[in-house]
């Protein structure tokens, strides 16, 4: 995906959210998420750090970066200043209003797949027959066509939410050749990982709490 026009000016926003969303993130996850230059995200990953705004985090062989209590107090500021410019609130609010049906039907959806193989290491489709898979894959490339009609207004106010219908129809096309991983996986950006990211990126650009909504 290339980068959006509006990216180069909010580069602590998007490496910030980035580590947010995914929690315990490396180089290669904010690579995926904020879409920023090789010397920008250097430079604002050494800058936050220094802020101490992230800080490292170390289990076992994985490492990455964590957002701290600061860190997430500058964010907040940064994603209200966001949603001040111009109709960016509004636009926000009326989005996540048209999501929040759709979003009621992709986890009654993934929900009966939870018990489908999820491992990283998995490529095969678990249990379910060809026909079951077909159906799944049909299914949510429905709501991928659905989910980039609700975003398309916000991507125009504020580009950097284009990164997921681009990532989820992505994320079905890899499940057709590598198994169910890529639609309910952890450690990677399927299906269901983007869709939750989405959902919390939507909240908290508001200001909300995920954990006071329904649904995920």
């Amino acid at each position: 995906m290339r980068l959006v026009p509006d990216r180069a000016g909010q580069p602590e926003l998007l490496v910030l959210q980035s580590v947010r969303l995914t929690g315990v993130a490396d180089r290669d996850a904010i690579v995926d998420r904020a879409f920023v230059a090789d010397a920008v995200l250097d430079r604002t990953l050494s800058r936050a750090e220094a802020a101490g705004h992230i800080e490292r985090f170390t289990f076992g062989d994985s490492s990455g970066w964590i957002i701290t209590e600061s860190g997430s107090l500058r964010l907040a500021t940064l994603l209200r200043a966001e949603a001040a410019r111009g109709d960016a609130g509004r636009v926000l609010g009326a989005t996540l209003d048209a999501f929040d049906p759709l979003n009621d039907r992709f986890v009654g959806t993934v929900s009966r797949w939870q018990l489908q193989s999820t491992s990283a290491a998995t490529t095969g489709f678990g249990t379910s027959g060809t026909d079951d898979v077909a159906a799944l894959l049909s299914s949510l490339s429905s709501m991928g066509g659905e989910l980039r009609q609700v975003l398309a207004p916000l991507i125009v106010t504020l580009p950097r939410f284009g990164r997921y219908p681009a990532q989820f129809q992505a994320a079905i096309e890899r499940a057709r050749d590598d198994g169910l991983r890529w639609v309910t996986g952890v450690g990677l950006l399927s299906c269901h990982i983007l869709w939750a990211e989405l959902h919390q990126d939507l909240l908290s650009s508001l200001g909300r709490d995920r954990h006071r909504d329904a649904g995920w």
